[in-house]
This record gives C-alpha cells, structure tokens and sequence, in this order.
C-alpha cells in the first residue's frame, strides 16, 4: 500500500532528479563554450585589457606623445596649435585637432596623407609648438584592431568578435545555474594543498565571481555593438554642413580664434576636447567635447562654426539625444572604461585581468582533466567505459579549441604585415 509520505518523497524525488538534470544541461553547455572558445575568449580579454591603456604603453615607447608639462584640455593654446600646424603643414589635409585623454600626453592633430593614410602630430602643452611627428600604428592601434576586428577588414572582423558576446553571455548565465551556491567563490581561497586540478578550479570559480558582473557588461554591450553592426544603427546627433568655398590652412589658423570665441559663447558648457578643421565638414570649425552629460562619447555635443563669419550653424547636445542615441553613446564609455579618467580605467584593467583569466583557468580546468590518475595509469584506463567516453569528448573539444585559436593566431598573423602597412 503506497502511503501520502511515499507519494511525497518520490514527488521530493523526482524533483530533485529534474534539477540534477538541468543542472547537467547547463554544465554541459558550459563546458562545450569552455572547450572550444575559451582561448579564443582569452586573447580577446587580453587584448581589450592592455588596451585600456594603450595610450601609456605608446607614451612610454613614443618621447613626441608625452606632454611637456600637465595642462588641462580646457587650457590647451588652441589657437597657437592651430598656427603652429599650419605652418608646420600648409598644403596638408587637415582634419582634427585632439586633447588626449590624460594630461601626461601631448595634444594630437591628424593628417590624411595623399596615399589615404594618416599621419599625427604633435604639440608642446605650453607654447602649441610642433614637438614631433608619428604614425597611426601604434600599441593603441594594434591592440585594438585585434580586439575589436582580429586586424580583418570590416565587416567580417567586427562581426566575428562581437558574436563572440553571446557566448560569453551564455557561458557566464549557464555557469550560475549549472553551480550551485556559486557565490561562495567570493570567499573561497584558491586551494595549494590539494592538487594543480583543485587549484585551478578553484582560480577560476574566484576569478569567475570576482569578476561575473563585469562580463555580463561586456557580453551586453559587445551584443549592443552586433546590434548596430548588422540591424539598428544608431543616428549621428547632427547632419548639419558648413557652408561651401575653401580656405587654406593658414587662412583657417587666422580664423580658429574668432571661431572659437563664438563656440565658447553660445556653448558655455561645452569643454573642448577635438576641432574639426575646415574641408572635413564644409567651411566651418567644428568644436566637440564634453558638457556634463554622462556616459557620452566627446563627438555627441558640439557646435559648428562658419568659417568666414563665425556664426553658429549647429549647435547639439547628447542631453537631448533619443534613448536609442543615448544607449549607443554609453556603449563605448562602458565597454572601454574610460568615463572617469584612471579611478574607472584601473577597474576595467584589474576586472579585465580577472576575465582573461577566468577563461585561461577554464582552459586548465580541462587540460587538468586529462592529466594520468592513480600513479602512471592513464585517465581512460582507470575509469569505467562512461567515463572513458567523456574523457575522449573533453580531449577532443581541447583539440578544437586548440585548433580555433591557432588558427585566429595565424589568420592573425597573416594578416599582421598588411595592417602595419596601411597604419604606416
């Protein structure tokens, strides 16, 4: 005779089997992203981690990047820089003028070469002086180029990594319900005493919690980022256009003062961080910087200036963007952590690290995995058929991870000389 607490401990039961069996669906799922994408997940993470500080690592290899003294970009001599440039290059397409990011650095002016390239200059924070010239390829360049596009050509490359984003995202989700009390690697001490296959799990079950909230804003914004590469673009916050004519450079460096007094004064706000310079956008100035508006790129709030008679012709302001504007400005600023100067860019370098190795640790994990058991027996040896199978599953998934990396590694490197020839 089956009894109501019979009945209940098989409903007790058959729950517990249900969940084992989520569980399972969503370990596996885990592992299958883990095996094959985690060293490709690996040098993405690492390459968007140095690049946080890209700008340093060429400061430190470029002398003519460094700043002759700490200025603020709201006290650069724009109009002696103006001056200086087009002395230094009179017949030259112009195109911005540029604060850089951090006061150890020097203002930097772009220039479009007639092969289509670019070239950089830059200037003495004090006087506006030309201090020296460089080229586009740098640490910042080509970190970013294999981060944000494997150094492949738009629109494979792009679309490639950004991808990737889903299967972070799925990783990181299925990992929370695939482990139970995930939480406690906060807390948890990765472990010597126990073995390199314990100590590796345990990095990355720490790495993991330490750093889970800041891979799901890089899964979520680099989704944002696929969105807009393939369906929603965002709209620019001005199509506005100087008026027609042409001016040389030296007749536009006579002109930058009166325009710039113009734009401070209908743009009070506004703390300049790049110039446009007339060509690029008809005959006008273009000012772009910030005015209080958080999260937002320097290019969502300027105004545009006639050239001839420093009347304003646009002025904008991300503040009173559309939330579809709005969401695209934040993406960049969240993604690259550059929205509070080096307190947020020390975060991301330090979470970034954590997730770079967060997905090397899971690549231990497995390898770990595979390692002899009971002395000189071998793993497939010592366990039963079942376990013999998983472990020829989980050596082949690392074959094909293996496989995935080295092959972005080459593609890589293929491409490598090709994109030191264009930033040149």
């Amino acid at each position: 005779m089956v009894t109501q607490s019979d009945s209940e401990n098989d409903v007790v039961k058959e729950k517990s089997r249900a969940r084992i069996k989520r569980n399972r669906l969503w370990f596996r799922l885990h592992s299958f992203i883990g095996l094959n994408l985690s060293l490709f997940l690996g040098l993405v993470f690492l390459t968007g981690t140095l690049a946080v500080f890209a700008n340093e690592i060429d400061w430190m290899l470029q002398p003519e990047m460094r700043a002759s003294a700490l200025v603020s970009a709201d006290d650069l001599p724009w109009e002696a820089i103006g001056t200086a440039l087009a002395d230094y290059a009179p017949d030259a397409e112009i195109e911005t003028i540029e604060a850089s990011e951090s006061p150890i650095l020097a203002p930097t002016a772009y220039l479009i070469r007639s092969d289509g390239g670019i070239r950089t200059v830059y200037f003495d924070t004090e006087t506006g002086a030309v201090q020296g010239e460089g080229v586009l390829f740098s640490a910042k360049s080509l970190l970013r180029a294999i981060h944000s596009r494997l150094l492949m050509r738009d629109p494979p490359g792009t679309a490639i990594v950004s991808v990737l984003s889903l299967f972070l995202l799925t990783s990181l989700v299925s990992a929370m319900l695939a482990y139970k009390k995930w939480w406690r690697g906060f807390f948890r001490i990765p472990r010597l005493n126990r073995g390199r296959r314990v100590f590796w799990g345990d990095i990355h079950l720490f790495a993991g919690t330490w750093s889970l909230v800041f891979g799901l804003l890089m899964a979520i914004t680099g989704i944002w980022y696929l969105a807009e590469e393939t369906a929603v673009p965002a709209p620019g916050f001005s199509d506005a256009v100087g008026p027609g004519g042409k001016v040389s450079n030296s007749e536009a460096a006579a002109l930058l003062s009166a325009s710039l007094s113009a734009a401070r004064r209908a743009y009070p706000e506004l703390h300049i961080r790049s110039i446009m310079w007339p060509g690029t956008n008809g005959a006008s100035f273009g000012f772009y910087g910030q005015d209080g508006t958080v999260l937002v790129r320097p290019r969502a709030n300027g105004v545009l200036v006639d050239v001839f008679d420093a009347t304003i012709i646009d002025r904008h302001s991300a503040a009173d963007g559309t939330m579809h504007q709005r969401i695209s400005e934040a993406a960049d600023p969240l993604h690259m952590g550059f929205f509070a100067g080096y307190w947020s860019k020390v975060l991301w370098f330090l979470f970034g690290a954590l997730l770079t190795l967060l997905a090397f640790s899971g690549a231990m994990v497995f390898v770990r995995r595979l390692a002899p058991r009971n002395g000189n027996r071998s793993a497939s040896a010592a366990t039963s058929a079942n376990d013999r199978w998983a472990w020829l599953r989980l050596r082949g998934g690392l074959g094909v991870g293996a496989i995935i990396a080295a092959s972005v590694i080459g593609t890589m490197l293929y491409l490598l000389p090709g994109e030191i020839a264009i930033l040149r």
